[in-house]
């Protein structure tokens, strides 16, 4: 078989994944509404369905009228955006780390969890190649982001300040940025009468960074929330535009930006720069001594424990995973699958599943609350990783669980290999037949794993590569 049929073939497997993954979404559902229908809460609700409509419709009203227009327009017109000359570029002399987005809303997840650990090695005793400092904007200015990495541990500093901008100035927008550029390309506000913050750093001979997180939106959009791939797909777009250089939380989503840029022809600063870091798995918390009963309970006993961290997602894998466990359990197979993550999207059906199997409380246990402190007595308690994504920027859990001593078994996907490398345990994607066999093997030492060689990185390594491939300009790829 040549390997341009494989790949179709994977493809197609994938597809058909997705498919049957929404198809038990859509069952669930249908369900639901059925029990609801017949019950006297379902008779109740029926009269105030229409309220809630009419409600709804009001709200996307609402919200596409305030909607910037650049939301609004198609994403084509986007493209067509000119692309201005600017002063010659400088040397980088600072970087200006932008954490807007997580000052106005830290909602926990993975993004968030980059930009304060990244700001916290920034604004530690560790040395860089130049200054690197937190900052966010504010009515078309910048200011120091003093409180907000005092709360992250950092030294205090005092108020918030404004932060002049110097030639060479790097601008890094660390933080999701999805609505950011309207406010850093808006003239409104900013001081040098009708000078934008974008405009004020190229003028200085400086230049714009944007960090990018995966691709998932664009290459597997039925993965993703309905509300995220028209936003993701104008940002990123708008993005190319507006950025100078990129820099991805992985090689794997590097290459693949250069990869789409150059398949899709999409329209770019000329000589866009794509660069890569790894993200840093050290916890803040060490292992608490005194963990939660219901933390402690899924752990004790002689079955050995294996756990899954990320949210309840679709390309997260949960329902294979368990689809695999059940396969085990039937088997006679003694263990334990612990699930931490928080409620996504397209998730009411695996979290039904969970939450009616008959070993949820006995050898399922799925928690939602979970802090750093208590992550790490699980990682430190648990036999092993079990990663089953089809899709990821890069894998955190794995390298924190190599952190912990705690191998992973994971999907064989590229950007798993980049992270795991021949450390971790690899099984087919989206099979659950292939991760119950991998079990087997591991727990009857077949199939062994080494968290040693498996990436070791630190957040103070990867905000170190982070200042390193802007100030030496240490860029996978530049583009034409």
């Amino acid at each position: 078989m040549s390997e341009e049929s494989s790949k179709d073939k994977e493809r197609i497997r994938l597809l058909e994944f997705q498919l049957d993954y929404l198809r038990a979404e859509l069952l669930h559902l249908t369900h639901e509404r059925y029990r609801l229908t017949y019950s006297v809460s379902g008779h109740v609700y029926r009269f105030l369905r229409p309220v809630e409509q009419r409600l709804a419709d009001a709200g996307a009203a609402i919200a596409a009228y305030f909607r910037p227009q650049a939301e609004k327009a198609p994403a084509q017109a986007e493209t067509s955006l000119p692309i201005t000359a600017s002063t010659p570029t400088l040397p980088a002399r600072r970087l200006l780390i932008d954490v807007t987005g997580t000052v106005k809303r830290d909602a926990g997840t993975g993004i968030q969890r980059v930009v304060k650990e990244v700001a916290r090695a920034c604004h530690s005793s560790a040395s860089f190649d130049i200054p690197a400092f937190a900052v966010r904007c504010e009515n078309g200015k910048l200011y120091t982001a003093n409180a907000f990495t005092a709360a992250l541990g950092g030294a205090e500093t005092g108020d918030d300040v404004e932060v002049a901008i110097a030639p060479g100035d790097r601008f890094l927008m660390l933080s999701d940025s999805w609505n950011a550029f309207e406010e850093l390309t808006r003239t409104t506000g900013a001081p040098e009468g009708a000078r934008s913050i974008f405009e004020r750093i190229r003028a200085n001979g400086g230049e714009i960074v944007t960090c990018i997180f995966d691709l998932i939106p664009e290459l597997y959009p039925h993965a993703c929330h309905e509300v995220t791939v028209p936003r993701y797909r104008a940002w990123l777009r708008k993005a190319l535009l507006e950025s100078d250089a990129f820099l991805a939380i992985s090689r794997t989503v590097a290459e693949e930006l250069a990869d789409y840029i150059a398949a899709e022809g999409l329209p770019h600063r000329p000589g866009l720069k794509i660069g890569w870091f790894q993200c840093g798995a050290d916890l803040a918390a060490p292992p608490t001594a005194t963990p939660r009963e219901k933390i402690a309970a899924a752990i004790s006993g002689d079955a050995p424990a294996f756990l899954m961290v990320g949210t309840i997602e679709p390309r997260k894998g949960h329902r294979i995973a368990l689809q695999a466990f059940d396969a085990l359990w039937r088997s006679g197979v003694d263990l334990r699958l612990i699930v931490v993550g928080r409620r996504g999207w397209f998730e009411e059906a695996i979290a039904a599943g969970m939450e009616n199997h008959p070993e949820f409380g006995r050898r399922l246990f799925w928690f939602s609350d979970v802090d750093d402190g208590e992550l790490s007595y699980l990682y430190r308690h648990a036999r092993a990783l079990l990663l089953p994504s089809y899709a990821e920027g890069f894998g955190l859990p794995i390298v924190e669980a190599a952190q912990h001593g705690r191998p992973a078994i994971c999907s064989d996907i590229p950007v798993f290999r980049e992270v795991g490398g021949d450390g971790a345990i690899y099984f087919r994607v989206n099979d659950p037949d292939a991760i119950a066999e991998a079990m087997r093997a591991f727990l009857a030492g077949r199939l062994p794993a080494d968290p040693a060689r498996t990436l070791n990185v630190s957040w103070a390594d990867a905000a170190r590569r982070i200042v390193a491939v802007v100030a030496r300009e240490d860029w996978l790829t530049r583009l034409p």
